[in-house]
């Protein structure tokens, strides 16, 4: 499994609006007017109430992260779970498992030969006939472990849903992920995984 951070963006606009609750940006236009005394009170609010739930840590859903995650069929499968603010977009495996014959590079952990070899043989068969049953037969004997690359949004409030309930999950995926979520967290926001 592979993730990366590809964007974040609306700290300062969730911080802005944070003020707007507390009276400490209701007077100016924009963040970058926000003197720095107000922006670092802005941080230790915003650091108390992100440990918060019952929308008082609401600012959560105004920060957005792009990932560029590869995964497992099994991963992406549970991942799916988490879809209310979220949103993917991914390589199809229409097209992904015919640009050229599978490798053990392809899955998350090598699959035996008999399988590797089984999947080869039906990928040759639908390259030279194009028989659309000869496809299906290779999509649906894809072992879970087929790799999918997606780009990944979410706002940090699902990242925080996300990593307290799957922090301790016995798939290491989700324990990589959880981890990678912490980590670009901006630091005063991160006791909300504590």
């Amino acid at each position: 499994m592979e993730i990366r951070l590809m964007r974040a963006e609306g700290l300062s606009e969730a911080l802005f609006g944070i003020g707007l609750s507390y009276g400490l940006t209701s007077e100016y236009e924009c963040w970058d007017a926000v003197p720095f005394d107000k922006v670092e009170r802005l941080k230790k609010t915003a650091s108390v109430l992100c440990r918060k739930g019952g929308g008082e840590d609401k600012f959560l859903r105004q920060i957005a992260f792009w990932w560029d995650v590869t995964a497992p069929r099994y991963w992406w499968a549970e991942a799916d779970t988490f879809k209310v603010g979220t949103v993917a977009q991914s390589e199809s495996t229409m097209h992904t498992i015919m640009h050229h014959p599978l490798t053990n590079a392809d899955f998350e952990a090598p699959v035996p030969y008999a399988v590797r070899n089984s999947l080869d043989r039906m990928w040759r068969e639908y390259r030279d006939t194009k028989d659309p049953k000869l496809f299906f037969e290779l999509k649906n004997a894809l072992p879970e472990g087929f790799l999918q690359r997606r780009i990944w949004t979410l706002n940090l409030a699902n990242m925080k849903n996300i990593y307290r309930q799957r922090k301790s999950h016995r798939l290491s995926q989700w324990r990589q992920i959880c981890e990678t979520f912490a980590e670009a967290t901006p630091e005063f926001l991160r006791g909300m995984y504590e």
